[in-house]
């Protein structure tokens, strides 16, 4: 885990009677491998609402790329595919959608920034001609409209002297230069919903707030709700409305962001928030805390069937049940969902 949150301005609630715009249901992604089936995502159920930011958190692995992959229909071909489940968008199922039909979504209704901006970005093409390109295909501009979109793009995420900028190549800007440059191709549609993976792994921490603070902002402008995939709570507590914790491909906990601070259920979030580092008053580590916690063991292999509770080789709460039996996902406070068999001996427990 990230060891300083990066201070980003507090995110606006989503109201409460807002509208569902993405429902996902019972998600199950596998890949089919040599060494046999990977269950990449097993069974993941969750709701978006509009205008809402949503984290996706856990450690590498757990799923949570695949599953916003598997939103948008881009899981390669004849590597894995969407095994059962449902993805419902405004009411249509995205899942049954012919290759075409998504194309005219992706990128235009529902848009995704990448982890890595230098992967992503076409290196033979200009960053205005690759955001030009997005609304000449889905809104039917033609070049010189396009190009002033662009423009106009690069301004929004406040890329100093767009007019030129735009004419360069992804090489000759920074790290998070080129990142402001995949949140404007990402937005230039005005998508209803944004998926945004790790967008500030690979920045340093300044600019990561930078990012951070912009994307809440044009969310807050034009009322794109998020979908933002993360492995540092730092940035969770700092941008989310509502929080799903991951774990071997499966939903661990779910709940808004500070009941889920202020009373962690899950025995894997409890680990995960006792391994950041605390940071006394005086601005330095405390000294009292010592040594931090890790979690002890590994994630289990995903291509293996697993019948209890995917964390109770590496938990100390757990007991024979928890091997042999897999927990529901089920309420335990108000709006505070875990899937654990001993969640009131956890919660009885001090952090």
């Amino acid at each position: 885990m990230t060891a300083v949150a990066p201070a980003v301005s507090a995110p606006i609630a989503a109201p409460a009677h807002a509208e569902t715009i993405l429902s996902v249901r019972d998600l199950r992604t596998q890949f089919f491998t040599r060494d046999g089936v990977v269950r990449a995502v097993d069974g993941v159920s969750f709701d978006l609402k509009r205008g809402e930011t949503l984290c996706i958190v856990g450690e590498s692995g757990c799923g949570k790329s695949v599953t916003a992959l598997s939103i948008l229909g881009l899981i390669p071909a004849g590597a894995g595919r969407i095994v059962g489940g449902s993805v419902r968008f405004e009411g249509t199922e995205l899942t049954t959608l012919s290759e075409a039909e998504m194309r005219r979504i992706r990128g235009n209704r529902i848009s995704m920034i990448f982890q890595e901006p230098m992967t992503s970005l076409n290196p033979v093409f200009t960053v205005g001609q690759q955001i030009a390109e997005s609304v000449s295909i889905h809104q039917g501009l033609n070049r010189r409209q396009a190009w002033d979109r662009a423009i106009e793009m690069l301004s929004l995420v406040k890329i100093a002297d767009p007019k030129r900028r735009a004419g360069e190549y992804p090489h000759q800007l920074s790290g998070g230069m080129r990142q402001r440059v995949m949140i404007a191709i990402a937005l230039a549609c005005n998508p209803q919903v944004l998926i945004a993976d790790e967008p500030t792994t690979a920045l340093d921490v300044t600019i990561q707030a930078q990012i951070l603070n912009l994307m809440l902002e044009l969310k807050d402008r034009l009322g794109t709700a998020i979908i933002l995939i993360t492995h540092d709570l730092g940035v969770v507590a700092e941008t989310a409305q509502r929080v799903i914790v991951m774990y071997a491909g499966r939903k661990a906990e779910e709940a808004a962001v500070d009941e889920l601070f202020r009373h962690p259920i899950h025995p894997y979030t409890r680990g995960l928030m006792a391994s950041i580092p605390r940071r006394s008053a005086a601005g330095r580590r405390s000294q009292v805390r010592g040594r931090l916690q890790e979690i002890t063991g590994i994630v289990p292999s995903l291509r293996e069937e697993i019948p209890g509770c995917a964390f109770a080789p590496r938990c100390g709460f757990a007991v024979d049940r928890c091997t042999r039996e897999q927990p529901p996902f089920e309420a335990h406070r108000p709006a505070h969902f875990a899937a654990c068999w001993e969640a009131a001996r956890v919660v009885g427990t001090p952090r």
